[in-house]
Formats: structure tokens, C-alpha cells, sequence
């Protein structure tokens, strides 16, 4: 590799990691009104149970209901140590209720080795079916290769994708998928985990996506054509200087 080589990839690897921090800047946020939400939301029932049950007995459910952290112990450990905005990600998710599993690339086959309560409500599985495995479980005979071949180069490079895709429950039952796969990375910026957050979509939505996905594929060929055009433009005029 020619040192011009090594500088060109240096640079596209600042671009992969500069468009990463934007969309989870994006998904952070979003996330982030989630739980603001949800705050509201709780406290209101805490202001409720306070008003109807006598002082002794509302003390005494809501200390049932309390808990020590935003992120439980398991996560903590499936995470490692994180560099602070991807574990701020991974809290806000958890704290969100949202969809996702955390997975280990240390390990084979990159298994499983956190999952949400939102994720077992949504495959049917339960904990101890999904820990352990690699997340191809969900897929099913029309699950797309090409999106599942995205996934995999996505891991490959440490890079973050998001695809639409046919998953499985465990009933067999089939629902479209809008996943988003993330590297997480410690504070020297080593992948040490992958957060996998899934969201159950309607039938409207996937056309959406396979529309603006056939416009992008289109725009990709006309790329393509110009390129072929330059280089041959280019051989021509080599051609006639020599």
C-alpha cells in the first residue's frame, strides 16, 4: 500500500467515524425526549398513588418500585467500558424502554450477550433462548440476503448501518424490521461491542424505504456510468499523446 493509499483510507475512516457520532447524536436525542417523557409520565403516577394511599402505604409501594441506576448490572457488564457518548447511548436506550440487544465481537460468532425486555416482548423469545446466540435467529426464508450482507460488512468494519428487513418471532410469526446496528468503542476507540436496536414497522413504511432506496441504487448507477465515461475520456486522450 502506497503511502497516498494509506492517507486516502486514514481519511475515509475519519469520514465513517465523523457520520457515526452525527446519527448517534441524532438517535441520543431522540431517545433523550423518550425519556423525558417517560420521566413525566412516572412522576405523575407517583403524584397519583401519594394522593389515594395514606402516607405510610404509598412510602412503602413506591420504594418497591425504585431502583438503583438507570442501567442494571447486566448491561454494565455487557458493555465493558465504554467510552462516555456511546454509554450515555446504551443508557438512554435502556432508560427509554427501547428495543435492543448488545452483542460481543470477542467472543464467537459475535453472540448475544444483553437483551431488552423490549426485545423479548417483540421476538417472543425469552432471555435464556436469546443469550449466547448470534442475532441470525430472527431470520426467516424471506429475510433478504443483501440486507443481511450489509449487516455483515457493517460488523466487518466497525462501522454503523441501518437496513429494513423481514424477522421472525419465536411463533414463526413474521414483522418488518427497521434495524440499527452501532459499534460501541472504548476510550482508545477499539470496538468492544455492538448495540443492535430493533423497531417493529408497518407495511407503509417499508414501501417508503424501498422507494427511497431504489432512487439511491439509480443515482449510484449514474455515478458508476460517469466514472466509466472519465476513464475512458482519460484513455483516449493518453492514446492520442502517445
Amino acid at each position: 500500500m502506497t503511502e497516498q493509499q494509506r492517507l486516502d483510507r486514514r481519511e475515509r475512516n475519519r469520514e465513517h467515524a465523523k457520520r457515526s457520532r452525527v446519527r448517534k447524536k441524532f438517535l441520543l436525542e431522540s431517545l433523550q425526549k423518550s425519556v423525558t417523557a417517560l420521566q413525566e409520565e412516572n412522576e405523575k403516577l407517583r403524584g397519583a398513588i401519594r394522593a389515594n394511599l395514606g402516607p405510610e402505604e404509598a412510602k412503602e409501594l413506591l420504594t418497591q418500585t425504585e431502583t438503583s441506576s438507570l442501567i442494571s448490572s447486566s448491561p454494565g457488564e455487557a458493555t465493558k467500558v465504554l467510552d462516555d457518548p456511546d454509554y450515555s447511548l446504551v443508557k438512554a436506550l435502556q432508560t427509554a424502554q427501547q428495543n435492543f440487544v448488545i452483542t460481543d465481537p470477542t467472543l464467537p460468532d459475535n453472540p448475544i450477550v444483553f437483551a431488552s425486555q423490549g426485545f423479548l416482548e417483540l421476538t417472543g423469545y425469552t432471555l435464556d433462548q436469546v443469550l449466547g446466540r448470534n442475532c441470525r435467529f430472527l431470520q426467516g426464508p424471506d429475510t433478504d440476503p443483501k440486507a443481511v450482507e450489509k449487516i455483515r460488512k457493517a460488523i466487518e468494519k466497525g462501522m454503523d448501518t441501518s437496513v429494513c428487513l423481514r424477522n421472525y418471532r419465536v411463533d414463526g410469526a413474521m414483522f418488518w424490521n427497521q434495524f440499527f446496528i452501532a459499534a460501541l468503542r472504548d476510550s482508545e476507540g477499539t470496538v468492544i461491542n455492538y448495540v443492535g436496536v430493533q423497531c417493529k414497522v408497518d407495511d407503509d413504511f417499508v414501501r417508503a424505504v424501498q422507494k427511497r432506496e431504489e432512487g439511491e441504487g439509480d443515482d449510484d448507477e449514474e455515478e458508476e456510468e460517469e466514472g466509466d465515461e472519465d476513464r475512458s475520456d482519460a484513455e483516449e486522450k493518453d492514446a492520442a499523446v502517445g
